[in-house]
């Protein structure tokens, strides 16, 4: 009777896989990792073959003396110091990745084809707006995107601000992709209390992330926040969670990037105007300002606060209340899987790789990755309906 290959996994990287694949793995599964780590058995090659397939680590990996290091720079520019954060997971690596390869494979195709750098990036940089106020250079933003203070206020009743701002954003060339999971693998989600978004700041091809497990107001927010990255041309991963006294990486910068997002959503006196009219408590009053500027009632508790309005206890109830709510929604009844996916991908890069592959310069196999599809149908499919929105 032939012996069943077994092999010692170090501890240190079996400790290493419960902390980066938990989620994938059922209590059987980490049961068995915990065993390993005592010594009561010892894996088999089998087992740590399926190991590697239920985790999505790869193979090679449980046969080394320590877990593996990836150099990722972003992650040294979270808005929030995490020190207490040993790895990104699997699922924040794989997003970065991702966007990192779609951003530059466009910086290539707009290089070639001759486009100019986006002037947007780094443009907070220039001398002339070196001592601008909060409300000047919101407004200089906006003005870029051709759009006013009180842009938000003035859409109509069900008007979505975040598509919006989204598209008059994207219409200047700079890329945004939503998601909520790793590529199209529900059983990767993304955590918005890890990030909420990230932005790669890209000459020719910068791009914003957007983590769609957060609200559909409260993307607003981190759009409006990644986008006064853009214009300071600073890199970040955008994990703030509203917390009362956060430890920013960089407090000042932090502070000042966050007060101008405040002012691209929130014109002061419109703001205060609303606030001396309306009626109710000023929770009460911090819901109806949210409908008025359709953000999410926790931007508009945050700037309440500032505005010297509310107490920071307040914002802390809102907080709660708010929290109760995205862990309620789910995806039942949601629309069509291409209709999903044409959400997710920005459209002007989703045109730039099919007219690339259409003029013989892309494979198909490349753009089916690029684009997250798997055949021909599905190319089809997205590429019907970004077309109709153009």
């Amino acid at each position: 009777m032939v012996a069943t290959a077994t092999f010692k996994v170090s501890n240190d990287v079996l400790r290493w896989v419960l902390q980066t694949a938990e989620n994938r793995l059922s209590p059987d599964w980490i049961d068995r990792i915990n065993k390993w780590i005592k010594g009561e058995k010892l894996p088999t090659i089998n087992q740590l073959k399926m190991l590697s397939k239920k985790s999505q680590i790869p193979f090679g990996n449980f046969f080394l003396p320590t877990p593996p290091k990836k150099e990722v720079p972003l992650l040294n520019f979270r808005t929030i110091n995490n020190s207490g954060v040993i790895n990104a997971s699997p699922e924040l690596l794989q997003t970065i990745d991702s966007m990192e390869i779609k951003a530059d494979w466009l910086e290539d195709y707009r290089i070639k084809a001759g486009y100019s750098p986006i002037s947007f990036v780094g443009m907070g940089n220039n001398k002339e707006f070196k001592n601008s106020s909060h409300s000047k250079i919101a407004e200089e933003i906006l003005k870029y995107f051709d759009l006013k203070k009180n842009w938000n206020v003035n859409l109509k009743y069900k008007q979505n601000a975040f598509k919006f701002l989204r598209t008059a954003i994207s219409n200047k060339g700079i890329i945004i992709e939503t998601n909520s999971v790793v590529g199209n693998n529900n059983n990767d989600s993304l955590n918005i209390n890890e990030f909420r978004a990230f932005v790669l700041i890209n000459k020719y091809a910068p791009l914003i992330f957007i983590n769609t497990k957060d609200s559909q107001n409260a993307r607003l927010f981190s759009l409006a926040h990644e986008l006064v990255h853009l214009w300071y041309g600073k890199k970040e991963i955008f994990n703030y969670n509203f917390q009362t006294e956060p430890q920013y990486l960089n407090k000042k910068v932090e502070q000042e990037i966050n007060k101008i997002a405040e002012c691209i959503l929130f014109d002061r006196d419109t703001f205060n105007s609303y606030w001396k009219t309306s009626d109710g408590t000023d929770i009460e009053k911090i819901y109806k300002i949210a409908r008025k500027f359709k953000t999410s009632p926790m931007a508009t508790a945050v700037t309440a606060k500032n505005y010297k309005l509310v107490s920071q206890k307040l914002v802390s109830e809102i907080k709660k209340e708010t929290s109760k709510n995205v862990k309620k929604r789910n995806g039942n009844g949601g629309p069509q899987f291409y209709d999903v996916l044409a959400y997710k991908t920005d459209h002007n890069f989703a045109s730039a790789v099919i007219n690339s592959t259409e003029e013989g310069n892309t494979t198909y196999l490349e753009a089916f990755n690029l684009l997250n599809v798997k055949s021909m149908k599905g190319y089809d499919n997205l590429k019907a309906r970004v077309e109709e929105n153009r």
